[in-house]
């Protein structure tokens, strides 16, 4: 047993199942699971819904299109306009009487299509390919695996029609029989009735053969986007790779800013402190800010070093815990002081205009 298991991982069988990554990339391929089997099966059970219900509008529409062409005046001359007259009235009446039932019909196989693979355009997909006209790749196809199925599934379509309509035929040879005596207006309803009891027997029937379809092609799209040991291992080692890269350019990113955050320490004119544990840099220039800006800040160790470099060039620094924690926390770099912070933050600055104002001695 582990010789075998060994043999198949080393002949690169496909045995696990598809990252996301691999879904995602055969959905914008447009390979996706469906069965048209499902969407023409309910398309033929809303048909004939659709004209079990307006059957008596569809019969009556007809009946008076027949009673208008046996009735109307024959023309003394055919001409195009004539022609073009009765045609159109005959084509409207015929399309208003066919209007619903192609529509639901529409509308069903539309919505069960999408229901299965979701809402996707690949233009691709709409490009000619050439290899569908190449002479060998054509026979290839009609003796594959997959062309076998269909034909089995061809086969087992046909039976079950064949099984349901003698299921329904047979046991009423007597009432087909009995429809010669019936009167002529009777027999249009006897005989729909028969025919819309075998119709929506059969769509039942193919109801069930397409949910076994559907989940005969979602087992083969599974199959077919499994991947070998190998593939899997090779697709965690990019996306670390991809999380390395993007490890680095986020640090990149952050030294960066630090930096230019330091540059602007020496530009401050006051760093409130909590005072060990948060630093806020704040700057006012009266001719161009309308108020005073955050130009640095840091917690902990980053805290201790823009008070560091605070102290080699002589920004002053004032104590002030809740406002340097307030000011930590609803102000970033770059931001100007909240409004509702303003009165604190005038009266730190107040006080360092009035330390650089005393004499030194």
């Amino acid at each position: 047993m582990v010789a075998l298991q060994l043999q198949r991982f080393a002949s690169g069988e496909k045995t696990e199942r598809a990252t996301q990554k691999r879904r995602d990339e055969a959905r914008r391929e447009g390979n996706v699971s469906r069965s048209p089997e499902l969407t023409s099966a309910l398309a033929l059970t809303a048909i004939l819904v659709a004209l079990r219900v307006s059957g008596p509008m569809i019969w009556g529409s007809w009946q008076s299109l027949m009673e208008r062409d046996f009735t109307m005046q024959i023309p003394s001359e055919w001409t195009v306009s004539a022609v073009t007259e009765m045609l159109l009235v005959q084509g409207s009446i015929a399309v208003r009487a066919l209007l619903p039932v192609v529509g639901i019909a529409l509308v069903i196989g539309v919505a069960v299509a999408v229901a299965q693979v979701r809402p996707m355009f690949v233009p691709k997909l709409l490009a000619p390919k050439f290899s569908r006209i190449q002479p060998i790749e054509g026979f290839k196809r009609m003796f594959s695996a997959r062309t076998l199925v269909e034909l089995c599934k061809s086969l087992l379509k046909l039976m079950v029609v064949g099984l349901v309509g003698y299921s329904v035929v047979v046991p009423s040879a007597a009432r087909i029989r009995g429809f010669v005596g019936l009167d002529v207006t009777q027999l249009p309803y006897a005989v729909g009735s028969m025919v819309f009891s075998l119709g929506i027997r059969i769509a039942a029937a193919m109801v069930m053969l397409a949910f076994f379809d559907f989940l005969y092609q979602r087992f083969e799209y599974e199959r077919g986007l499994r991947m070998t040991k190998q593939d899997v291992k090779d697709e965690m080692k990019q996306m670390e790779g991809n999380q390395e890269v993007k490890g680095v350019i986020r640090k990149r990113a952050r030294q960066m800013a630090f930096r230019r955050m330091m540059q602007e320490v020496p530009k401050a004119d006051v760093i409130v402190t909590n005072p060990t544990h948060f630093a806020i840099a704040l700057r006012y220039d009266s001719t161009s800010m309308s108020a005073p800006h955050v130009v640095a800040k840091g917690a902990d160790l980053l805290a201790q070093r823009i008070k560091a470099r605070a102290a080699e060039v002589g920004v002053p620094m004032v104590e002030n815990r809740p406002l340097a924690q307030t000011l930590y926390r609803v102000a970033e770099v770059g931001d100007a002081v909240p409004a509702e912070l303003f009165q604190a933050v005038a009266e730190v600055l107040a006080y360092v205009y009035r330390l650089k104002q005393v004499p030194r001695r």
